[in-house]
């Protein structure tokens, strides 16, 4: 007996329907994948099987009885937990505080028993394989350790359903294997998985049924051991996606940096020498050319988002330069960065690239009104606005609706757009895919690849190592806060395994470049 039947699921938000006669099965014990573009519906469902949401129309069967989940903890007092997609950490408390928040183990008389969730966050923290004390606080961590934090919320109750939504998005291939160890672990104890991913590798490891979702309806359901990667994508997008052209792998393909800057003055677009902030990294120096597409590598720890925000002003650097077209630059924000044609995609849109208290005419004109020092006109900004929601196929009721209003892939959308739309002389992109469908992703690398067509010198931030390969035209690798080395093409394909012996070898063990 399936232990979870959608039965008909509708479920609207205003003008906008995100679900629509939701019909299928998940088998007790198996690991089920919910596919789909930006905006088709995954996390909704997610949301409906986890209590936050409830359906407009249909029923959900647990276990074969209807039931109507009035809430998480009504869903986890039936054995199901979600990991959603965003991260709700709390920011200034401990990581045993954010696993335990609302569900805190208390003894008698109500008081907290803190060395009871304290020892229990040690062992879910080890059992995950996240080096960090039980009493650190949340705002000390990097990202992906954040993300982890809330697949050990859902298993500190021992659930024997677990919804997951996106939980590898931050994660680089080595930490996506731990967490991957957990889930196989998991499966062969009996507990139902619901898996929602853009990264279908990660699908088709784990999944034994894919179903996949288009414009909220289900298109067909696959056996994840004989379905292909090809006809899943197919059935998302409604079209066959052309292959991924390569970067350090394709030579001469397209336009290098010199012909892209050939109208540039000449030298480096971007440099940075010794710069260096401590803890986070040491000493890096680095330059990059107009037209250049230079990627940047490492695992989680390594400094590279603390790089690239140091770069920008976010944070001051101890020591060192940068310099933009031959020009000393101290960037002191990173407005003043982008006033001098310097822009950062932040990794995290929800903290750093959004204002959910406007509605996204506001988020989309923010950038091109502080870059000309004042608000546009308002038509002419409602028309611009109007033209990057159509060319990045943002899926949105309006452009006066919140952020909120839209799902993760399509906010994503709106913190690339934005940006792109200034036409920056180095962009510099921090998990630009993170949390983005297959489709989406083409038209981004699409967009990227033009931009430095262009002139633009663009360095790449990605734990997505295949879209570091595809679209750089070098990698540069950090590790422990210090430039390892640096990858570019030459007689032989550059590989992930040379890009990881970089990244993952001790200090003193270092392969050697290609």
């Amino acid at each position: 007996m399936p232990t979870i039947d959608f039965a008909h699921i509708d479920k609207s938000f205003g003008a906008v329907t995100a679900l629509r006669d939701v019909t299928f099965s998940i088998a007790d014990g198996a690991a089920h994948a919910i596919v789909g573009e930006n905006g088709a519906g995954k996390s909704t469902l997610l949301k409906i099987l986890a209590g936050d949401l409830h359906p407009d129309r249909g029923e959900l069967r647990v276990g074969g009885s209807p039931v109507a989940l009035t809430s998480t903890r009504d869903a986890l007092a039936r054995g199901i937990g979600l990991v959603p997609q965003e991260m709700l950490a709390f920011p200034n408390l401990s990581v045993t505080a954010n696993i335990f928040a609302g569900r805190e183990l208390t003894g008698r008389f109500g008081w907290l028993r803190e060395s009871a969730m304290r020892a229990r966050a040690r062992e879910l923290l080890a059992r995950l394989q996240v080096p960090v004390s039980p009493d650190a606080m949340v705002d000390t961590l990097p990202i992906a350790y954040r993300q982890l934090l809330q697949v050990a919320r859902a298993l500190a109750f021992d659930c024997r359903t677990l919804a997951l939504d996106e939980p590898t998005t931050s994660l680089t291939a080595a930490e996506t294997d731990h967490v991957f160890r957990v889930l196989d672990d998991l499966k062969r104890a009996g507990v139902t998985i619901v898996y929602v991913s853009h990264r279908l590798a990660d699908v088709f490891r784990l999944c034994d049924r894919i179903t996949v979702l288009r414009d909220g309806r289900v298109v067909d359901t696959y056996d994840g051991h004989a379905a292909t990667q090809d006809a899943v994508v197919q059935a998302m997008v409604g079209r066959v996606i052309p292959p991924r052209t390569r970067g350090v792998r394709r030579g001469a393909d397209r336009p290098g940096p010199a012909e892209a800057g050939r109208h540039d003055p000449p030298g480096p677009r971007l440099e940075v020498r010794g710069v260096t902030r401590r803890p986070y990294f040491e000493d890096v120096s680095l330059s990059l050319a107009p037209g250049e597409i230079a990627g940047l590598f490492g695992l989680i720890g390594s400094g590279r988002t603390e790089l690239v925000e140091t770069i920008v002003g976010a944070a001051r650097a101890d020591r060192g330069s940068i310099a933009v077209d031959g020009r000393p630059a101290r960037f002191t924000s990173p407005r003043a960065a982008a006033r001098a044609g310097v822009m950062l995609v932040p990794e995290d849109r929800q903290r750093q690239g959004l204002f959910f208290n406007l509605n996204l005419r506001h988020n989309l004109a923010l950038p091109s009104a502080d870059a000309k020092g004042a608000w546009l006109i308002r038509r002419a900004e409602r028309a611009a606005c109007d033209a990057l929601v159509r060319d990045w196929r943002i899926q949105t009721p309006s452009i006066d609706v919140g952020p909120d209003a839209l799902s993760g892939g399509n906010q994503q959308k709106v913190v690339l757009a934005k940006w792109l739309a200034l036409q920056p002389r180095v962009l510099l992109l921090d998990e630009p895919t993170k949390g983005v469908d297959v489709a989406a992703k083409f038209d981004i690398h699409g967009i990227v690849r033009d931009l430095a067509s262009r002139g633009t010198a663009c360095l790449l931030v990605s734990s997505d190592l295949p879209e570091v390969l595809s679209l750089a035209d070098r990698i540069l690798v950090m590790r422990e806060g210090r430039l390892r080395g640096e990858i570019v093409a030459g007689d032989r394909e550059v590989t992930e395994q040379d890009v990881m012996r970089l990244a993952a070898t001790a200090p003193g063990e270092d392969g050697e470049a290609a």
